[in-house]
């Protein structure tokens, strides 16, 4: 079983299965700026209900919703609402953003007066994978951590307190990486006891060197090729990571690859002038998978990344 925003549903139900996307996301900070451009939740809701259509087009059951607590965007009652007028599965985190983007002042407060954060965000995360997100009832399915180039302190406490809650609930972690962050992420979550079975770690596409996927992979680890369609933050090209997909693939490491897109669907607060990335949440199965089974992979080994995979991870089985 598997807790989804609108309660436990069996993992064979999952289908086909997008593990990082967001529907709505703020950079910490946003709830200042609420004078000026205040949160809409009927635009929210309009927004979330033209991408559930999105993925129900393109055969896509369920969505992961990698949004932490210290960011703007994670509404676990919109999400529950979204779920039931459209049949989406949609799971959501609880979590932490890296140090230099999320907020952390509340934490290394705590920590500078001697505060074992580590345990206290364990507490947290525990509460709100058993019990619900604050007073919603709505309970998180995942850990979601995340580490910057180098991992700081703080972010090693997190990455501690995901351990901790993960060897309390049988969770998975899934985790945001900056650069190629991923090999030194999962050798210190496995260097804290985390279920190899239950780690996956994201944002590989930062690279288009197949030897650091491998290197992840060496760990008994998944991997996520999860900004699909985005040509930042590294500027890497599906061209690449699809040629690096096919390969890994030939070498038999499909049962720990999955795919996703990261994209936010509604950003909150002021708009800014940003690069945009050509993609939507349809956009592997309209052109990602057509392009891997040009490459030579399978319909079966397709199945295994988009469905067994994800089931495997978010359930016990």
């Amino acid at each position: 079983m598997v807790n989804s925003v609108a309660g436990e549903i069996s993992a064979d139900k999952l289908g086909w299965t997008l593990v990082h996307e967001h529907f709505y996301f703020a950079y910490p900070g946003w709830q200042a700026d609420l004078t000026m451009a205040p949160f809409d939740r009927e635009e929210a809701l309009r927004v979330g209900l033209e991408v559930c259509q999105t993925l129900k087009s393109a055969g896509i059951q369920t969505i992961v919703d990698a949004t932490p607590n210290d960011t703007g965007g994670r509404e676990p009652l919109l999400y529950k609402e979204l779920s039931q007028m459209t049949g989406i599965n949609i799971i959501c985190v609880t979590g932490l953003f890296t140090e230099s983007r999320g907020a952390h002042t509340y934490w290394k407060v705590k920590m500078a007066y001697g505060a074992d954060i580590a345990q206290m965000i364990a507490e947290l995360f525990i509460a709100e994978l058993t019990k619900g997100i604050g007073n919603t009832s709505v309970k998180a399915g995942l850990i979601k951590v995340s580490s910057s180039a180098q991992m700081t302190q703080y972010e090693e406490e997190t990455h501690k307190a995901a351990v901790m809650a993960q060897k309390a609930t049988g969770a998975p972690i899934i985790t945001h990486t900056d650069e190629l962050s991923g090999i030194e992420q999962a050798d210190f979550l496995l260097s804290q006891g985390a279920d190899p079975r239950k780690v996956l770690i994201g944002h590989v596409t930062n690279s288009g060197d197949v030897e650091y996927h491998r290197a992840i992979l060496k760990r008994g680890v998944y991997i996520c090729f999860d900004r699909m369609g985005a040509a930042f933050p590294l500027g890497v090209s599906d061209d690449v990571h699809i040629q690096n997909i096919v390969a890994l693939v030939r070498e038999g490491h499909t049962r720990q690859i999955m795919l996703s897109h990261d994209t936010v669907n509604l950003s909150l607060g002021r708009a800014t002038a940003r690069p945009q990335a050509v993609r939507s949440v349809d956009h592997i199965c309209r052109n990602i998978v057509p392009a891997l089974k040009a490459g030579g992979v399978s319909d079966e080994q397709i199945w295994t990344i988009m469905v067994e995979n994800p089931r495997r991870f978010l359930s016990d089985g």
